[in-house]
């Protein structure tokens, strides 16, 4: 059953296809497209991606996986396995997982930013090959961020179900010393809630009428401030400015930077 796991989260070609054509198209408008608020989104979203890569979650596991044979690599776990890693280990490869779905999570909003950023481009009729590039990217990395997030979900679940199974690798006093100093316990519900307290965080800190607005909303998206609003209903976050006001005072030009100067 790991061994499913491993195998599934070692086959993201797809993912990082996508993420080296983000990549190329960075590089190549850097100079162009630096001073826009959109590129600054794009930026964003490979600085999380960066992030997911060197966490190495795939490895992690794999690392787990051939700990049951005291293996060096996943040819030589061919025969029954013999081993029992610590209890320690698993939550250890539980805590690499929720920080792997958290930065899923993040890379999911930031998707959502530059495929809405992009999106204005359309409206405008301003780079329209390129922001065709970049929202076809997002929505493709979107959908296989949510499959990958799933498939940790599960994996976490069936992990942690085993861990009450294994034995600590430390006596009792060790046992209580070092769970002390590095905190790696995991409930079933550890990575639901740190997700569930992300996404509220998240709400509050994004919400664009809490924060400048800016003009990109209301031309390409009107329908995302009524989402917006509902959002900040449910969470009580207070709205400094009177709504009427909204588009008036508090709008950002930047995005919009080389239209007013044509």
């Amino acid at each position: 059953m790991l061994k499913t796991y491993v195998d599934l989260f070692q086959d993201r070609k797809s993912f990082w296809i996508e993420v080296a054509v983000l990549d190329r198209l960075h590089y190549k408008n850097l100079n162009q497209q630096r001073p826009f608020h959109r590129f600054k989104r794009s930026m964003e979203l490979r600085r999380l991606l960066k992030r997911l890569k060197v966490l190495q979650i795939d490895k992690e596991l794999e690392r787990l996986y051939i700990s049951f044979w005291d293996a060096k690599s996943l040819d030589k776990c061919t025969s029954k396995w013999n081993y029992i890693p610590s209890k320690e280990s698993i939550q250890y490869t539980l805590h690499r997982l929720i920080g792997a779905a958290l930065l899923l999570d993040k890379i999911k909003i930031a998707l959502i930013e530059t495929y809405r950023a992009n999106s204005t481009l359309l409206k405008l009729e301003h780079f329209v090959s390129l922001a065709i590039v970049y929202m076809g990217i997002c929505s493709r990395l979107y959908k296989l961020c949510h499959i990958w997030v799933n498939q940790i979900e599960e994996c976490y679940h069936m992990l942690y179900t085993w861990s009450a199974c294994f034995p600590s690798g430390f006596k009792n006093k060790e046992q209580k010393a070092f769970t002390a100093e590095h905190n790696l316990e995991c409930d079933a519900d550890t990575l639901k809630s740190a997700r569930t307290q992300y996404a509220q965080n998240a709400l509050k800190t994004k919400s664009s009428i809490q924060h400048k607005v800016h003009l990109e909303t209301y031309l390409a998206n009107q329908s995302v401030v009524d989402k917006v609003k509902s959002i900040q209903k449910e969470y009580g976050i207070s709205n400094a400015s009177d709504s009427e006001d909204i588009g008036e005072e508090m709008m950002d030009f930047e995005d919009l930077g080389e239209v007013i100067e044509r």
